[in-house]
């Protein structure tokens, strides 16, 4: 019986991220929380850049008949010029032109009015449907915004592809610094509002949008002079209207306007412009790199050979970062070509991550986590066992009873806002009961990040960026099975790079005999 009661939870458990994280809409695409995920994405755009091409070919060909008939219309009609009586004295002459006006005209009417590549307009929507949706620009905005916010970047800098300090050879159009700018303002972030809607009008000015997606500029003018009558900045609101009616000298909604922001001014004339500094906390300073660096007299790096009899023969490059809580970082574990199997077997399977909430027992998706994952079973294949298998050697932890392994990626401004691995057991999902609680993090980097993308420890002033093939592992519970809440920690928003991890959350029933201290009554 207690075999059968053994087998039941080891089956349950292997069942249960699958009960945990629910398939999700089919509707729900959120493109921008996975690099891997917008691969499709670009591809589509190719597939409709391609439609349009055959939607312009046919209108070139359409034209280029157009064209040919006016020229030799106009080569008839140009001889008659010269003795107009004379020409139409001929009955050759005569008779053809009395025919092409009775028939031809009518025959170019009908031309001019067939519809031209309905095949291509068909196909655009048809495909509408894989478009991103509002939601999806919105936290597309959610990422940038993260990413500008926590690293204190530039508007003008990174609207001209200045990241950071690295120019890149990309840059911000008119149209999508007004995306920006109104995103900002539907936010009540008015500050960051007013830096990008000035840069939409600067830059507008420089290359207007053209048709079909031209802007009604008034719109934009408008727009701003309400955000700066939100910073109170009433004097400049006025200024930026009366740019406005330039063009549209008569616009009833841009004079209304105008008398409210003035009479604003009358009756508070010595109201002052509201700052907009965000302020900058630990995470923030992780993020950007501030944290002294990862040495310390104390602590040291080594050939681990003793967590396993295994690592007598290969050990494993293990660095020593912190005593408490106890946390290492192993280099070169896992190689390219494991990484590139890991990538392969998650991208078909890739979905969007969700956050557990104790409030309801359940997970549900969540703006603190902005990535795609997919989850593997511990006997998924040789790639899967082996994995598990290095982990117990650097651990030395059994993984009966532990959580599938999880590998994420994370998209524009991906990141994870700052939280515990552990939960409480008396509040945690039901399965946390039955198997205790997470005693230990095992995250392997799967590639290098360009620029950001660090795992932060902010009560304990501790960086670690990814470095493809290393691991960071550490202890979630005291000696005495409470959470550490020095573990707190965070995923710094990604600003350039697709960052691909891979972990493990081993759970604490199954170590009785390799830290019994951890055992709860």
């Amino acid at each position: 019986m207690m075999n059968y009661s053994r087998k039941f939870i080891f089956i349950w458990l292997l069942l249960y991220p699958l009960a945990l994280f629910p398939a999700q809409d089919a509707v729900e695409k959120s493109h921008s929380t996975s690099v891997a995920g917008m691969v499709q994405l670009l591809e589509l755009e190719t597939q409709l850049i391609d439609n349009l091409n055959r939607y312009a070919d046919k209108l070139e060909s359409k034209l280029k008949i157009v064209r040919s008939g006016i020229a030799e219309m106009s080569l008839k009609n140009a001889k008659a010029a010269l003795s107009i009586e004379e020409y139409l004295s001929n009955p050759l002459i005569a008779f053809s032109l009395i025919r092409r006006m009775n028939r031809d005209w009518i025959n170019w009417e009908l031309y001019m009015d067939e519809p031209i590549g309905t095949k291509e307009i068909d196909f655009l929507q048809d495909h509408r449907e894989f478009l991103p949706t509002s939601t999806d620009l919105e936290e597309a905005s959610d990422g940038f915004e993260l990413i500008q916010t926590t690293y204190g970047l530039n508007s003008t800098d990174m609207a001209k592809g200045l990241l950071n300090g690295k120019q890149y050879d990309a840059r911000l159009s008119v149209l999508d610094m007004y995306a920006i700018g109104q995103y900002h303002y539907d936010q009540e972030n008015y500050g960051a509002s007013s830096d990008w809607l000035y840069l939409t009008i600067e830059n507008h000015k420089q290359n207007p949008v053209g048709v079909p997606l031209q802007i009604d500029f008034s719109d934009v003018l408008l727009l701003y002079a309400e955000v700066l009558v939100k910073l109170n900045r009433y004097k400049d609101a006025v200024q930026v209207i009366n740019v406005a009616l330039k063009d549209k000298k008569f616009d009833a909604k841009l004079i209304r306007r105008r008398l409210e922001i003035e009479t604003l001014i009358r009756n508070e004339p010595n109201i002052k412009p509201k700052p907009f500094n965000k302020s900058v906390g630990d995470f923030e300073r992780g993020c950007r790199g501030e944290f002294p660096a990862l040495t310390d007299a104390k602590l040291y790096c080594i050939y681990n050979t003793t967590s396993s009899p295994f690592l007598r023969l290969a050990p494993l490059k293990m660095e020593l970062i912190g005593l408490d809580p106890y946390m290492v970082l192993y280099h070169d574990v896992i190689s390219p070509n494991e990484i590139a199997e890991l990538q392969e077997m998650a991208k078909p399977q890739l979905k969007r991550a969700r956050v557990y909430n104790s409030t309801k027992n359940t997970d549900q998706l969540s703006k603190t986590r902005t990535a795609k994952l997919a989850w593997f079973l511990d006997t998924f294949n040789q790639l899967t066992e082996r994995l598990n298998q290095r982990i117990m050697d650097m651990t030395n932890f059994v993984l009966n009873g532990s959580e599938m392994l999880q590998v994420m990626n994370y998209g524009l401004g991906g990141y994870y806002v700052k939280h515990f691995d552990y939960f409480n057991t008396t509040k945690g999902p039901h399965i946390t009961q039955i198997n205790g609680d997470r005693i230990a993090t095992v995250l392997f980097y799967l590639n290098d990040v360009e620029q950001g993308g660090a795992t932060v420890f902010p009560e304990i002033k501790k960086a670690v960026f990814p470095k493809r093939g290393s691991a960071i592992m550490w202890y979630n519970l005291k000696d005495d099975g409470e959470g550490n809440r020095d573990t707190l920690h965070a995923g710094c928003p990604v600003i350039v790079g697709s960052k691909w991890v891979c972990n493990k959350w081993i759970r604490e029933r199954e170590q009785i005999f390799r830290r019994p201290c951890l055992v709860r009554k």
